[in-house]
């Protein structure tokens, strides 16, 4: 199944359900050329975009609790989504996440938004990139 874009770019989920941040996320990934597949705020809106999805922004708190790790695993594993952490707690991240890449800090500086858009995007065509300085890698 293929979820590029129109324009063959990749299609970004942003899951967070701050309306200002996510707006903010948005706003920055499409400056720099992404198209984004729609903003979740709960592990059940995050589920039904997850089939025109194929890179993920998931912050780790949110609507409906600390469901962000939970999600990103979900979508790595079940729909081949490359998934980044985005939290303001970084600290709290101590589940295994073995599916998911890496973790980012918010606030993101949006060039650290576009360098790790850059990184996933290499790395999903077989590439082997180099982690952008500021991102945490799991793997």
């Amino acid at each position: 199944m293929n979820k590029m874009g129109a324009d063959g770019w990749e299609k970004i989920l942003i899951v967070e359900d701050d309306v200002l941040i996510a707006a903010d996320l948005e706003d920055t990934v499409t400056t720099f050329g992404y198209e984004t597949s729609g903003t979740a705020d709960s592990f059940e809106t995050a589920q039904q975009l997850a089939a025109f999805s194929t890179i993920a922004l998931v912050d780790v708190n949110l609507r409906d609790g600390a469901t962000g790790p939970r999600i990103g695993q979900y979508l790595a594993s079940e729909f081949g989504v490359a998934v980044v952490m985005v939290t303001g707690s970084p600290e709290l991240i101590e589940t295994d996440l073995s599916k998911v890449i890496g973790l980012i800090s918010k606030p993101s500086h949006p060039n650290l938004i576009r360098d790790v858009l850059e990184y996933l995007k290499t790395i999903r065509d077989g590439e082997r990139g180099v982690s952008p300085g500021g991102m945490r890698l799991f793997a």
